[in-house]
């Protein structure tokens, strides 16, 4: 939450539309669960990389941007059906 609170604190909090307040949010919190941990943590921890492998207890690959990127991707599978509009 500090890292939260701060990014917020430099971003001036949330001015616009909920919309880009909303989409920074997820942005800045997706980020976060892949960032890399410290050596130090790493150590402590038997080599996990990143908040995502502590949380599944497993990594699609080594570098965290690739991990992110596989892990956000769709893999060939066809995407969420959408909620109509209803307006």
């Amino acid at each position: 939450m500090n890292y939260l609170d701060r990014t917020l604190y430099a971003m001036q909090d949330f001015h616009g539309k909920w919309e880009s307040a909303e989409q920074s949010s997820r942005a800045m919190a997706l980020l976060w669960n892949f960032h890399p941990f410290c050596r130090k943590t790493r150590t402590a921890m038997d080599g996990c990389l990143c908040p995502f492998e502590q949380l599944n207890g497993f990594r699609y690959h080594d570098n965290w941007v690739r991990n992110l990127l596989i892990a956000s991707s769709l893999n060939g599978r066809r995407p969420l059906p959408r909620k109509a509009d209803t307006k």
